[in-house]
């Protein structure tokens, strides 16, 4: 039996992992630390594009 993940066990994770990018990039921050006009920009961007790579994980799994 092989030990290797499947295809399948690695889009999940993979996955999993963006989301909690996501969940990151979407946390509060602590009062006085910003974020910055560009680091909030940076941030949304970064939440849009693991959006993104979600959506092609999904269109993959098909």
């Amino acid at each position: 039996m092989s030990t290797e993940p499947t295809f399948e066990d690695m889009r999940r994770r993979a996955h999993r992992l963006l989301g909690d990018a996501e969940d990151d990039l979407r946390s509060d921050w602590r009062s006085g630390t910003g974020p910055t006009r560009e680091q909030g920009q940076g941030a949304l961007e970064a939440r849009q594009l693991t959006a993104q790579a979600k959506a092609a994980l999904d269109r993959a799994a098909r």
